[in-house]
């Protein structure tokens, strides 16, 4: 059984690579025959990281005509009929010819947060499935809300057609089957894909400590700063770095902890590489060796088999937040969308997410608060911890669910 999986940016996002790779996994053990084709935007490095043979990588042409110049658009319409106008183009709509279903991934692709031309470039691959009746669904998202009537209507206009869709939190499912309207036998409430991801087995998860220097009683945090966050909020980019400054020079005097910075995005892009913001807090602390940098060639499931044996962690990347939450580590998202506050809805009472477990960017970028949240944050981590391994096995049979609702829509429709 032949499955498109869309929605893929690229692994050099770690939370991209766990879905993807925890998607594929969940499918194949459910799917008959299954092979799978990943519609990508950075196929070369990604399939260097998947080597099944049973998936390929491609990249995604499926949004062409969206961004071309209209002589551009003409040529890729025209190409319809003639397919040498364009090769590349005509292959990936011909892989749709033969595939059995589209699953789309990515998270919180279906959101205005990233602009209106991206919502249309995450929509385009299932347009082309939409018009060959090719059933395709929404695979554990966090979805709106849109700001603006020109999201809604994009979005709206595809999803009506969908075979099926998940939603990882519950703000989400109140939204599209509320807010949209969409049906709800239709739309199902489960979790994130990535609280099935795996971590290394033992024995090489316990020579995965990328703080061996750390000695003694020292706590051990994880943090994840996010280079890219100020751009999507329009925020102070100096004044999110002193916060930062102020937070970890809190947790060295207070409880000299080792902080152990896990990059979690390392887009070739100097605005969305993480490593770029946690080599200028070490700089900026002398390089200090109670700070250390995660930054090896690091896999999704490598990175979470790090954040695992930490204390506690204070991320503004989700999927390093699952990667925390999912291990029971007590873990603080900087928030800047729907996704941080519905998970953490999903998971704990509202007093323990407002007294320390999300902290939105427009308050981090007050140091005294934020260090006051991590602060609170740390004294309950204990409560947070004892919560999470209660919930955690509901919530990963949440997470299975969705590729359960998939399988059997699949087959009924065969």
């Amino acid at each position: 059984m032949k499955t498109i999986i869309t929605g893929v940016t690229s692994f050099r996002n770690h939370g991209v690579e766990a879905l993807v790779t925890t998607l594929i996994e969940q499918l194949r053990a459910r799917l008959p025959q299954p092979e799978f084709l990943v519609l990508d935007r950075g196929p070369e490095f990604d399939a260097s990281r998947v080597r099944e043979t049973d998936v390929r990588f491609l990249q995604d042409q499926t949004a062409k005509p969206h961004f071309s110049t209209r002589l551009r658009a003409m040529i890729l319409k025209l190409s319809n009929q003639v397919g040498a106008l364009a090769r590349e183009y005509q292959a990936t709509l011909g892989e749709f010819q033969t595939a059995d279903l589209v699953v789309a991934t990515g998270g919180d692709v279906f959101a205005s947060e990233y602009g209106h031309r991206s919502l249309l470039s995450h929509l385009a691959p299932l347009q082309v499935a939409q018009k060959l009746g090719t059933p395709f669904f929404f695979a554990a998202h966090s979805i709106g809300p849109f700001k603006s009537a020109a999201d809604r209507k994009a979005f709206l206009a595809v999803a009506q057609d969908a075979a099926g869709i998940s939603v990882r939190e519950g703000k989400s499912y109140d939204y599209v089957t509320r807010e949209l309207g969409l049906p709800t036998d239709r739309v199902a409430h489960t979790a994130d894909a990535a609280f099935l991801l795996k971590i290394p087995a033992p024995d090489r998860l316990a020579r995965l400590r990328a703080y061996h220097g750390f000695t003694g009683s020292r706590p051990v945090i994880a943090l994840t700063p996010s280079q890219a966050i100020c751009n999507w909020m329009n925020s102070d980019y100096d004044q999110h770095f002193r916060t930062w400054c102020a937070v970890v020079d809190m947790l060295l005097r207070e409880l000299d902890a080792g902080l152990i910075f896990v990059p979690h995005v390392q887009e070739i892009s100097p605005k969305n590489d993480d490593r770029v913001l946690a080599t200028e807090l070490v700089r900026h602390f002398n390089f200090d060796p109670r700070l250390q940098i995660a930054g090896g060639d690091y896999s999704a499931s490598e990175f979470k088999g790090i954040i695992s044996q930490c204390d506690m962690v204070v991320s503004e990347r989700m999927h390093s937040c699952i990667a925390g939450l999912s291990s029971a580590v007590c873990t603080v998202a900087i928030g800047y969308s729907v996704k941080a506050e519905g998970i953490l809805g999903d998971l704990f009472e509202p007093e323990q997410i407002r007294d320390g477990l999300l902290l939105p960017v427009k308050d981090f970028l007050d140091p005294a608060f934020a260090c006051e949240k991590v602060r609170r944050a740390w004294g309950m981590r204990q409560a947070v911890k004892a919560r999470l391994e209660e919930r955690l096995p509901a919530v990963r049979q949440k997470a299975a669910r969705t590729f359960d609702l998939i399988a059997e829509r699949v087959m009924h429709g065969r």
